[in-house]
């Protein structure tokens, strides 16, 4: 499958490496994109930031940060949330960023 016809049931991004130590009161403006507008939202005790009709969520991994999105956002729009928190955390960190698109199969 093409990148270009993935949506977010196909994919999640890993941000590695796994020993990035983000402040609390910095998370936010870290883990969110600049060019685009965003909210902050809760629900079923989990956080998840709305970036118009589409929203993604983190998750703390021994090997990195994951991203995760809803089921309908373009791959494109995901990759570019996903290159905007990575230059961010390049800069606040020191450290090189890498990020690993991971395939899912909703089937297995």
């Amino acid at each position: 499958m093409k990148a270009t016809h993935m949506t977010g049931k196909d994919f999640e991004f890993l941000i590695t490496p796994g020993d990035l130590e983000i402040k609390r009161e910095d998370f936010d403006n870290l883990m969110t994109p600049d060019s685009l507008t965003w909210t902050k939202v809760s629900k079923n005790n989990r956080t998840y930031y709305q970036v118009g009709k589409d929203e993604f969520s983190y998750s703390t991994e021994k090997s990195g940060i994951q991203m995760s999105f809803n089921y309908t956002i373009t791959f494109e729009k995901a990759r570019q949330i996903v290159e905007e928190v990575s230059t961010k955390l390049s800069q606040y960190t020191g450290k090189e960023i890498d990020v690993l698109v991971v395939s899912i199969d909703i089937n297995a």
